[in-house]
């Protein structure tokens, strides 16, 4: 199992995230650690990027003597959710499964930060001060502009900041207070990261324990 992603505040978050919707890739996900970018570029500029990344999953599958199960690939789109996301995520996610073969591009809307708002009991399990504000509550959080800004601003106003070495943290209280499978809200790139992950889980890993 591969992990890859922006940056490595993001590739923990993913493997949290992996490792609790698929108990099974416990101790066997690995990182790539160059950073990804993917969702901007398009024809040979695309499948020249994801055949690099695919260099790279080759070369650490001989390193570790291991065969590939599934590659995760992170990026946030850095853009509220639209009509544009899925036809950006179709495009990036065959480029990648065609330099790849079994791979799962997890298109975050509009920044994976997005996925922390999910979970307001999460985050003031972080900080007893940090409170997600009414107006941002129930909603389709892939819709919002800037996540981040909603987090350090007006989440976490009182007191620290937050940073975005909290993410994993987050996500990690979200699943210590069983919260995951009961968002507080909707987004469809979380939801389409659930389903890749249980995919993998049941094709590439159940069948082999």
């Amino acid at each position: 199992m591969v992990v890859a992603g922006e940056d490595r505040n993001d590739r923990l978050a993913l493997r949290v995230l992996l490792e609790h919707f698929c108990p099974e890739m416990r101790g066997r996900l690995v990182e790539i650690g160059d950073k990804v970018r993917l969702h901007h570029a398009t024809g040979a500029n695309l499948t020249a990027r994801a055949e690099v990344l695919a260099s790279k999953v080759r070369a650490r599958a001989v390193r570790d003597d291991a065969s590939v199960a599934c590659v995760f690939v992170h990026e946030d789109l850095d853009q509220a959710d639209s009509d544009d996301y899925p036809f950006v995520r179709e495009r990036v996610q065959k480029a990648l499964e065609s330099a790849l073969g079994r791979a799962h591009y997890a298109l975050a809307v509009s920044e994976i930060e997005a996925w922390l708002l999910l979970f307001p009991d999460a985050l003031s399990a972080i900080a007893a001060t940090w409170s997600l504000p009414a107006k941002c509550k129930g909603k389709d959080t892939g819709r919002l502009i800037d996540p981040k800004k909603v987090l350090m601003n007006d989440v976490s106003r009182g007191g620290r900041r937050y940073r975005e070495s909290d993410a994993p943290d987050v996500l990690e209280q979200a699943i210590n207070l069983g919260l995951l499978a009961r968002p507080v809200g909707r987004n469809r790139s979380f939801d389409q990261l659930r389903a890749d992950a249980v995919q993998c889980c049941a094709e590439h890993l159940k069948s082999n324990t």
